[in-house]
């Protein structure tokens, strides 16, 4: 198996939040991010960005809110360089593209 955490390295990522609507339910966002994905919105539509699951702290992890459209999001990789699989770890106040 390749492309896993742990074994081809730990890819971070800094993105902004396009999208907050998870037809799930489950607070995921589409991210598109920085130096990934290009700014140009009709090569890569927010649509096409894939859906970043939220990290929530084991000891709440019922209760949870999205980020809001524009803040910026720091996470990782799930499947390393694949970069299909983002995890939202938390979010950079203040900050605005």
């Amino acid at each position: 198996m390749e492309n896993f955490i742990g074994k081809d390295g730990f890819i971070w990522w800094v993105g902004v939040v396009e999208q907050r609507s998870d037809p799930l339910g489950l607070g995921r966002c589409k991210v598109r991010i920085f130096g990934w994905h290009t700014d140009n919105t009709s090569h890569l539509a927010t649509e096409d960005l894939p859906w970043a699951q939220p990290m929530h702290p084991i000891n709440n992890s019922k209760s949870f809110s999205s980020p809001k459209i524009g803040d910026w999001i720091v996470g990782f990789f799930m499947d390393g360089m694949s970069g299909q699989a983002p995890i939202m770890m938390g979010v950079l106040p203040g900050l605005q593209k």
